[in-house]
């Protein structure tokens, strides 16, 4: 039985675009500047770092540090920004009808999640940042099993719902939790949700 429903931020519950911009256009022109480079050179030389890194570690998506590193305030670069963040509105509607206590889980970090969300974070039960409430850059089995043994249930009584098919549905499933592939078309996610619950 299902006693919460789990859903990823970015790419799943709002558009991507907004974060995207501030990884793939921000930053690389704040490194073009600290550097005295192009924003094409500066794109390549980060592009080759993130690939250093590898898709867990934190330095993939922890704000905090590019901002101190590259001098500038997060905050004031996201509004400064043209492109603004956008809420699933389809599946925001559909998940506010189940009955059941929500919860996010998302690789970002809790300042790109409430500038997303805004005055929609009170929805949700608890609010997972991986960068700031475990300090890893990504959903891990681990995550979810701590997750699910602070919420004190079992995995298999979460279904998560995302769009990135490691981390919100391998690494999910590996822990036990019930895991359905965001892909756009709410009918279809309506059918899959409805199996679980």
């Amino acid at each position: 039985m299902i006693k919460y429903i789990s859903l990823d931020l970015q790419g799943t519950l709002s558009n991507s675009k907004f974060s995207d911009n501030f990884w793939l256009e921000i930053i690389p022109q704040k490194y073009a500047q600290k550097f005295n480079i192009s924003i094409d050179s500066a794109k390549q030389i980060l592009k080759e770092k993130f690939k250093e890194y590898g898709v867990y570690n934190i330095l993939y998506y922890d704000d905090k540090y590019w901002s101190e590193f590259l001098c500038f305030n997060t905050l004031e670069e996201l509004n400064k920004s043209k492109i603004k963040p956008e809420i699933n509105k389809e599946l925001y509607t559909y998940i506010n009808k189940i009955k059941l206590p929500k919860i996010i889980i998302s690789t970002t970090t809790d300042l790109f999640i409430n500038y997303e969300l805004k005055e929609k974070v009170k929805n949700f039960e608890k609010i997972y940042s991986c960068c700031d409430y475990f300090k890893i850059g990504g959903k891990t089995k681990e995550v979810f099993e701590k997750i699910s043994k602070e919420l004190n249930v079992k995995p298999e009584e979460i279904l998560h719902i995302g769009d990135n098919i490691l981390m919100d549905i391998e690494n999910a499933r590996k822990a036990g939790v019930n895991a359905i592939l965001y892909d756009d078309n709410t009918q279809k996610l309506e059918y899959n949700v409805e199996k679980y619950i």
